[in-house]
């Protein structure tokens, strides 16, 4: 990992996110990205199950609960953002997005063990906790995983379970449509992953800390 490696690390970027929202005109920026805007020309953003409200200082919860560190760089990257293209639907591995040629063992894949590592087989729990924070359910992809969609309107990132059977243990793989690194840095998608993960297992009651899930990402 780069960007997520400290926690220093990881304000650094928030900062620099801020830093570039404060220049975006975000009336015109929004509707791009799919995003509405309120009365008073903020984007609404709904990030994980979290109702957000966008301007040029700050991204910021409409109900004022507080806002992951992690939840604002990758919603201010968004709505920075200068990238436009047509999702593709083909949904791939992080380490396919650096544009060097990786297809797999990406070291940013490991994002996703504590998930694995914590809900395992656990299909069922994994169900009832995804739509607590905005999850899809798409069916069965094509290599036969259940499959979840999360995430925003131009950036989405897709979780495929596959379930255990006689000959195979159950496996989690978080994949972006192919367009992701169109919109955002590789740093971003590390983070965006990690945000995934942590809301999911507190979603499903398996951690009631982030820091709990957050201490394994940057050991």
């Amino acid at each position: 990992m780069s960007r997520a490696k400290t926690n220093k690390a990881r304000m650094i970027y928030l900062r620099t996110q801020l830093e570039n929202l404060a220049k975006v005109d975000i009336k015109s920026q929004a509707p791009p990205l799919g995003l509405a805007l309120d009365s008073e020309g903020r984007a609404l953003v709904n990030f994980l199950g979290r109702d957000l409200a966008v301007d040029n200082k700050a991204v910021f919860a409409r109900d004022g609960s507080p806002v992951p560190i992690d939840a604002q760089s990758v919603v201010a990257h968004y709505l920075a953002s200068q990238g436009r293209a047509d999702l593709t639907g083909e949904f791939v591995p992080i380490g396919r997005l650096t544009g060097i040629g990786v297809t797999s063992g990406s070291p940013s894949e490991s994002l996703t063990k504590p998930l694995s590592n914590l809900i395992g087989p656990q299909y069922d729990l994994f169900a009832q906790a995804a739509p607590k924070i905005g999850g899809v359910h798409k069916g069965l992809s094509q290599a036969g995983a259940q499959a979840w969609d999360f995430g925003l309107p131009k950036l989405p990132a897709r979780v495929e379970f596959f379930e255990a059977d006689d000959e195979f243990e159950a496996e989690i793989k978080l994949l972006f449509d192919s367009t992701a690194n169109r919109y955002v840095n590789y740093e971003c998608l590390e983070l965006y992953t990690m945000c995934i993960v942590v809301d999911l297992l507190m979603a499903a009651g398996l951690i009631t800390d982030p820091d709990d899930c957050q201490n394994s990402f940057l050991s």
